[in-house]
């Protein structure tokens, strides 16, 4: 007699394995979109026409959130132009700003002698101003134009 061959198929998933199996992905891959460092660096040097740094000028860091801005931190360009800031940046914000406010009365050198700024993102002359990567460090280097 002849026996027949005998065909195996290969059996389904069970639902009980195919939730746990895709379950357990979801789970690593939320957990790696949870812990995204939110820490932001924005650095560079503030210089006149000349290329001189120029001391004491406001650089501010905003959160942008649906084309509002909240200010997150300020500091000072130092006697070599330089300044940075380091900001743990909240969820809740899409992207951050770095700027040199004109209007503010906390700027006055700048308001006094300058109109308005270049920037370089990264060395690379930029038309717009000046957004930084949420969790990177960004390089602004401004240099002022003179009234």
């Amino acid at each position: 007699m002849k026996q027949k061959p005998i065909i195996s198929h290969p059996k389904p998933f069970s639902p009980l394995y195919a939730t746990i199996l895709f379950g357990g992905l979801a789970l690593l891959l939320s957990d790696c979109f949870l812990k995204q460092d939110g820490t932001t660096t924005i650095y560079g040097t503030v210089t006149d026409q000349n290329g001189l740094p120029v001391d004491s000028i406001l650089v501010t860091f905003s959160g942008v959130q649906d084309f509002k801005y909240e200010q997150l931190k300020e500091t000072f360009s130092d006697k070599n132009g330089n300044y940075e800031m380091v900001v743990e940046v909240p969820k809740r914000y899409s992207s951050a700003l770095g700027n040199i406010p004109y209007s503010s009365k906390n700027n006055p050198k700048y308001k006094r002698g300058y109109r308005d700024f270049y920037s370089k993102k990264n060395g690379i002359s930029t038309g717009s101003c000046c957004f930084a990567s949420i969790g990177e460090k960004t390089k602004y280097d401004f240099q002022l134009i003179p009234k």
